[in-house]
């Protein structure tokens, strides 16, 4: 008589791979649908500023400061091979935030008048200078 293998339950590993699957997907968000169903990926708002990589927060009514120059948006191209050549890098200008050192966050505007808030990529968290500014705003 030969041995078979020991049998695994296939409900917990289908259940677990299902579950891996999904936490993978989630990374890539969904901007909009074509009106067929398909969503199309976005890219992430991000700027250089002064050798740093700043990322978008939602809040766009902060105090800001004096300009402090130049700031890039980096091409992105979101959807590679659909014929077009995604947007170009376009040049902002970064501003101080009121009683934030420019290291930690800055503003940015694209339009006169329109500023959103940037967060430097290395600072983890809300540091407390942010939060009382964004407390006040």
């Amino acid at each position: 008589m030969k041995a078979s293998p020991p049998r695994v339950a296939q409900g917990p590993a289908r259940a677990l791979l299902a579950a891996a699957l999904l936490s993978l997907s989630v990374g890539c968000t969904a901007a909009s649908t074509d009106g067929g169903g398909r969503a199309d990926a976005s890219c992430a708002y991000v700027i250089e500023y002064d050798k740093r990589r700043y990322l978008a927060r939602a809040e766009t009514d902060v105090p800001v400061g004096e300009p402090l120059g130049s700031a890039i948006r980096p091409a992105c191209d979101d959807t590679p091979g659909d014929g077009d050549d995604g947007e170009r890098p376009a040049q902002v200008t970064a501003f101080a935030v009121r009683g934030v050192d420019p290291a930690v966050a800055v503003a940015v505007a694209e339009d006169p008048g329109e500023y959103r808030l940037v967060v430097a990529e290395s600072v983890k968290g809300l540091p407390p200078e942010l939060r009382k500014v964004l407390d006040r705003s």
